[in-house]
This record gives C-alpha cells, sequence and structure tokens, in this order.
C-alpha cells in the first residue's frame, strides 16, 4: 500500500458564511462555485469579485480554492467558462473540477500547471477509468459516491492521481452524471446544475396489470452519507481528500460537519455519542447510512418516513390539550428548537414557543430525556401517536452562529527571528521561505535587558491579522535591548511582507494567447472535416427476447431495414448460439458495455470480449471509458469499430472532436441537446441521435430487491426483476 502522510478536508460552500465556516471550522480547501456552469446552480454562489476576495482570503489563512466548473458545457457556453476560469487562475485558484470532457482538453492545453480535478458528475467508478483521466492530464478524481472501501483500495493502491471521497451529505440514487430524470419529467438538467430532485417523491411502483404493489411511498430517496465512522479505513485505503457534500445547506451546517471530521480525521479514534448526536441534529434524512462504504444497501438506506431533514427522535404524542402535545423526551428541548410532527399523512412544522412541565405549569427552559412535557403552540390538529423529531437545536445553531461570525480564522506561521549583537534584525517565514532583514542593529542593554518574552509578547499581537506566529524559534544574545515600538513595527512589517506575498496576481496574457491559438486550430481542424452524411439505422435491444424477430419489427416500425443491432453484452453472452445464427449474416452485431458495470459482468467481458470478435462481432457501443484501453488495443488485430453511446455526455463540438481523436468511430451525443444542437455536431462528426426509450438512471440501489424482493445485506433477493414493473409518480396516482 503506497503510504499516505498527509490527508486534505474539503469541505463546501454556497454564499459567504459558508465559505468562512468552512475555513473556521478547520478545512485544508473549500470548492466553490461561481453563479453559471457549476451543478449546484440553485445555491447563492458566488460573482466573480466575491469569489477573487475568497481567494485572497483563503490564502492568507491557508486554505485552498478549489472552482466547481461542473456542468456540461453547450459550444456558446465554452469561451465565457473559460475566461472566467482564467481570471480566477489569475488571482491564485488552487484547482479546477471538470464534467464536461472537451473543457478538460482545452483547460489542460492553455493551463497545463493548473490542477485538473475529474467531477464525480464524470461517473468514474473503476481503475481503468482513473487511469484513463490520468493520461489526459487530471491530477485528482473525484470517485462515484456508489463505491466500497474494498473498490476504493483498489484504486488508490493502484493509481498515480489523488483520489477523493466524498464521505458526508446527500446521496443521489442514481450515479452521478447518469440521471435523466429531472430532464426528462421537468426540462430541469441535473447535468447542468438544476436538478428538480424529483427522486425525492413518492411513488407508488406496479405491476405490468397496473395493480399498485407499493403505494405512495419514497422508493427512490436515499439518506445521507455518514461516513465517519469509515474514516481510519478510508485513510488506510489511500484516499487523499475527503469530501464533504453541502453547498445548498446552511453555514451552521458546514461549520459543524467540517469541524467534526477535521476532529476525527486528525486523531484516530472513536465517534463520540455526543459527536453523533450533533451530526444527526445538523442534519439527516430519517437516520444515518454509510452510503456504498461497506458494500450496496437496500431499503434501510431508503428515507421511507420523509426525504427531508428529520433531526433527532423527540418522543411520541401521548395526549392532546387544546394547542398543546404531551410527550415524554427522548432529548432535551428548549425553547426556539425547530419541531415536526408526522400526524397521518400531514407533516406539521412548529417552533417551539412554550414550554409547560407535566402539570401544566409553564417553565419555558431547556428540559431534559425524560421528562413530561407539553410543547406549544400547535394551530394544526395532531393525532395521538404521531411521531415528534426536533429539527433543529436553537442553541446549536445559535453557538455555530457566533463562531462563524465572531471568529477570526488565522493560519499558523512559524518564524526565525534572529536579534543578535551587531547585526541587523533578520527573520525567515519557515513555511514560504521568505528572508526579511531589517535596518535596525539591536542596542547594548544599559539598563533593561530584551529577553525572549518580550520578543514573544510583541508577535503574539496579532488577534486581528490572519496569521498566529505560533511556535517560532528565537536566536538572542544577550546584554542587547530593542524598544518595544521597534519589535512591534517588525511585526506589523513582517505581518504585510506575508500578505503581499501570498496574494497572486499573474500575468496571464500566455495564457490568452495560447487559447486563442487553440481556438483557431480547432475552428480550423473542424472546418477541414468533411460533412458526414451517415445513414446506417441501429436498433437497440434493451433486453433480448429469443421469441422476437428484431429486424422485422423494426421494418415495421419505421419502414427500414436497420444495418446495426446493439445488445446487450451480457444478453449475448446468455444467448451468444441463438443470436449468431439468426442474425449474423444479415445483420452487423454490435456489443452494448454499459456505463455502469458491476464486478461479476466485468470478469465475463474481459473473458470473451476478444472471443466474441474472432466470432464475427463487428463492434462495441461503450457508456464509458472502462474498456476503452482494451478495446484500443484489440484494434491492432482486429477490425471493428467503436460508438460512443449518450452517457459519454457529448454536448459540444469540441467534446465530439476529441472523441473522434482517440478513436471512436461514431459519437451518440447527450439525449439533453436541443435539436439544432445536436445537428451542429452530426454535421462535422459521424453522430448518431437517439429516437425511441432512454435510460433515466444508472444505479446500484435496486427498488424491485428492496421493497419486494426481500433483499438485504444479509438476506438473498427473489428477483421480482423477472417480471415488469413501472414507477407512478404521486401526482398520478
Amino acid at each position: 500500500m503506497k503510504k499516505q502522510d498527509n490527508f486534505e478536508l474539503l469541505a463546501p460552500a454556497g454564499n459567504i458564511d459558508s465559505f468562512k465556516a468552512a475555513c473556521i471550522g478547520g478545512a485544508d480547501a473549500i470548492y466553490m462555485g461561481l453563479s453559471k456552469f457549476n451543478a449546484r446552480n440553485m445555491a447563492e454562489n458566488f460573482d466573480l469579485q466575491s469569489y477573487i476576495d475568497c481567494i485572497e482570503y483563503a490564502h492568507l489563512r491557508g486554505v485552498k480554492v478549489y472552482l466547481t466548473l461542473n456542468t456540461l458545457m453547450n459550444n456558446s457556453e465554452l469561451e465565457e467558462a473559460l475566461e472566467l476560469l482564467i481570471r480566477l487562475y489569475s488571482k491564485g485558484l488552487d484547482a479546477v473540477i471538470v464534467q464536461d470532457i472537451g473543457l478538460a482538453t482545452i483547460i489542460h492545453k492553455i493551463i497545463p500547471d493548473l490542477p485538473l480535478h475529474a467531477s464525480t458528475q464524470m461517473s468514474i467508478y473503476s481503475l481503468d477509468q482513473v487511469k484513463f483521466l490520468e493520461s489526459m492530464g487530471f491530477k485528482r478524481v473525484v470517485l462515484a459516491r456508489e463505491l466500497s472501501i474494498d473498490e476504493i483500495k483498489n484504486i488508490c493502491l493502484n493509481a498515480n492521481l489523488e483520489i477523493e471521497v466524498f464521505v458526508h451529505g446527500a446521496l443521489c440514487v442514481s450515479v452521478s452524471g447518469q440521471c435523466l430524470l429531472s430532464c426528462t419529467i421537468g426540462n430541469r438538467s441535473a447535468n447542468k446544475g438544476t436538478c428538480a430532485q424529483p427522486c425525492r417523491m413518492k411513488y407508488s411502483l406496479c405491476d405490468i396489470a397496473g395493480n399498485k404493489v407499493i403505494q405512495n411511498q419514497y422508493l427512490l430517496s436515499k439518506k445521507d452519507i455518514y461516513g465517519i465512522e469509515q474514516i481510519k479505513e478510508l485513510k488506510e485505503a489511500g484516499v487523499y481528500s475527503f469530501k464533504i457534500e453541502g453547498r445548498n445547506k446552511t453555514p451552521e451546517y458546514v461549520l459543524g460537519v467540517t469541524k467534526m471530521y477535521r476532529k476525527y480525521i486528525d486523531n484516530n479514534q472513536n465517534i463520540t455519542n455526543t459527536d453523533k448526536y450533533v451530526l444527526k441534529q445538523l442534519f439527516n434524512r430519517n437516520g444515518l447510512s454509510e452510503g456504498y462504504l461497506n458494500g450496496v444497501s437496500y431499503k434501510e438506506s431508503i428515507t421511507t418516513l420523509s426525504p427531508k431533514n428529520t433531526g433527532v427522535y423527540l418522543g411520541k404524542v401521548i395526549s392532546v390539550y387544546k394547542n398543546y402535545i404531551k410527550i415524554k423526551l427522548r432529548q432535551e428541548i428548549d425553547l426556539h428548537d425547530g419541531i415536526e410532527i408526522y400526524s397521518g399523512e400531514d407533516v406539521i412544522s412548529n417552533i417551539v414557543t412554550c414550554i409547560k412541565d407535566e402539570k401544566g405549569k409553564i417553565v419555558n427552559e431547556k428540559v431534559g430525556i425524560g421528562e413530561f412535557v407539553y410543547l406549544g403552540d400547535f394551530k394544526t390538529k395532531v393525532k395521538v401517536g404521531s411521531k415528534v423529531f426536533k429539527t433543529s437545536s436553537n442553541a446549536l445553531n445559535k453557538s455555530l452562529r457566533d463562531e462563524y461570525t465572531r471568529v477570526n480564522k488565522r493560519q499558523k506561521i512559524q518564524l526565525e527571528i534572529s536579534v543578535l549583537s551587531n547585526k541587523k534584525i533578520s527573520i525567515h517565514v519557515k513555511k514560504l521561505n521568505i528572508n526579511i532583514i531589517y535596518d535596525y542593529i539591536p542596542q547594548i542593554a544599559n539598563k533593561k535587558e530584551l529577553t525572549q518574552s518580550d520578543i514573544e509578547e510583541a508577535f503574539s499581537k496579532t488577534l486581528d491579522e490572519p496569521f498566529d506566529f505560533e511556535g517560532s524559534t528565537i536566536k538572542l544574545d544577550k546584554k542587547i535591548f530593542v524598544p518595544i515600538s521597534v519589535l512591534n513595527d517588525i511585526r506589523r512589517n513582517t505581518v504585510e511582507r506575508i500578505k503581499k506575498t501570498l496574494k497572486i496576481d499573474k500575468d496571464i496574457s500566455k495564457v490568452y494567447s495560447k487559447l486563442n491559438d487553440l481556438k483557431d486550430e480547432i475552428k480550423e481542424n473542424i472546418l477541414n472535416l468533411e460533412n458526414v452524411n451517415n445513414k446506417e439505422n441501429s436498433y437497440f435491444i434493451y433486453k433480448y427476447n429469443k421469441d422476437v424477430n428484431y429486424i422485422d419489427m423494426y421494418i415495421q416500425k419505421y419502414n427500414l431495414k436497420p444495418d446495426i443491432i446493439y445488445i446487450n453484452f451480457l444478453d449475448f453472452y446468455k444467448n451468444k448460439e441463438e443470436i449468431l445464427n439468426k442474425y449474423k449474416l444479415k445483420i452487423d452485431i454490435y456489443l452494448y458495455l454499459p456505463n455502469y458495470v458491476g464486478p461479476n459482468l466485468n470478469k465475463i467481458i474481459k473473458q470473451n470480449i476478444e472471443e466474441y470478435l474472432k466470432e464475427g462481432i463487428k463492434g462495441f457501443l461503450l457508456g464509458s471509458f472502462e474498456y476503452y484501453n482494451i478495446i484500443r488495443n484489440l484494434r491492432t488485430s482486429y477490425n471493428f469499430k467503436i460508438i460512443a453511446d449518450y452517457s459519454f455526455n457529448i454536448t459540444n463540438i469540441v467534446s465530439a472532436y476529441f472523441m473522434q481523436n482517440i478513436g471512436f468511430d461514431k459519437i451518440t451525443p447527450s439525449v439533453e441537446l436541443e435539436l439544432s444542437e445536436y445537428m451542429y455536431i452530426s454535421k462535422k462528426i459521424c453522430s448518431e441521435a437517439v429516437t425511441d426509450i432512454v435510460t433515466t438512471m444508472t444505479s446500484r440501489y435496486c427498488i424491485l430487491g428492496s421493497f419486494i424482493g426481500g433483499k438485504s445485506k444479509f438476506n438473498s433477493c427473489s428477483h421480482p426483476c423477472k417480471k415488469s414493473y413501472y414507477l407512478k409518480d404521486m401526482h398520478r396516482i
């Protein structure tokens, strides 16, 4: 195992208060977006100048800043995105997080010294994909959130990139970057940062006859990742960066969670019940979950009660008296705490405005666990037996709010201070390797001799500055004297010199020159491409049925004969002889290698892929870069074609051109593109368009196994997937 000596805690910021909260909480780096081109466009985010101010603020305090430029780009957006990035690079931006493959190639060519991080939106789940991105110039990969610690460990062991893993916060039911649900039903694209979160809605699960097998439940809403108890294992696995999700969360959440992870990253210890309670109180969706860190999870990972924050369980309603509910407290309660009551189908939200003891006497102060209390004031009728949750703690939030609004985050900097006879006072700033010599030679002491304590006290007066000169070494001769006023001036000058050094203003004229040259090169190359006129018709078979003749079916549907049929690799593996006998001499057979492949299918593919080429397979439809290197190497011995599926999320001509240059014969642009954008790409790059159904989600979590098949980590599944089912949202019940 490669030894990892240092680790990064990466915190989110959706606004200036959250940014400062992340700094104070102990983040080594903060990821944040501009008002455009980031996967959390619903957050407040930052304009260009406030972003630049944040970079300067962070650098003075030893914190890095990463730009989330992690959405797909249309042709018209690339130039503006690059302009914003270059401006931030000139001011010292530490890294950029990217999803769009075309944008990434441009950034690496014009700013090769800016670290390029592959967003989790790129759906990277395997070592082969990581190695491909490494060959492209990426310095870090943010892995898909669906991986177990063992899978993460294998990647860390065999890759030379930095590996970043989400350890806390919201978890999508779909692999990030592979969800089209919000776009499909609401025209709000997750790949554009405007996801409407339809997975947090209630659905009914129906069989093919229309019977509701499961009615009106949260079937897709995942609990948040709670990975603090796996920190030690992840460190040992080789993870470099530990990422907290939450650019839409409050500053109190950001500060509280960041502080907690700072504590347990720095100290290999088990989390206390008190700290676990704080994390639950800050935010959780119906309980804690380790996500996929300990393997694939099932029904226990779904927020069956509510997709929102449920905080901590307070107790059940024992009785109702006027506008008050009586409960026995499972947790303490205080005035102004937020609570929610789940009363039948109703969810009643309220702030505690009055607390009475069991005898009905007003107490209006904190009451502890085990006590009977009356809480008010409720205008809505509440049912006896309803569950009550404390969704916010006023005291906890106030404490955190006071901290991020009042505390001045300071960077610890060690100095070597030399105050010697007959020599000018000099200071060496270790961390920045700065040497400063002041034009002052100490005097010979007549009465008062300068002491080490005098120097330490003078250099400790930095409460209003972003630095703390802690742990400095002092070389001091005896029988010399320096006025305190001189020491104070030297301290102030040292602070200003450090600030000046940390403030970055790079010359970006060469970057613009490279960009202009690259734009001309791309434009010329694309113009020189001959207009393509692809007339092939392909038919994608989602689930192979030996009783169907797919050529005849296609002819009946489109009055055209298909040139290609795409068959899922696993279906071909199970029905190889039948498929070859039926179709080999009539049509070109291409095998589909999905966008996300589990370990069992992965083994089957790698064992058989070359053999199938020998038997007459004419090409492959790739859903990811997982098998790109294997297939590219096979091209030296076999003649076949490679097609890129729409799961690559190609939305601009630069990305399409890149895919063509690395060997893809044809691409399928993103199904989220407008027709005009698709036509622009397809004129120059051989392309396919999807005209039938699409896969709206790719997930390691199985609804059928979880809610019908009895599947869990400890129980096998009854395989209800052998039959057909569909989902109905609550508006169509």
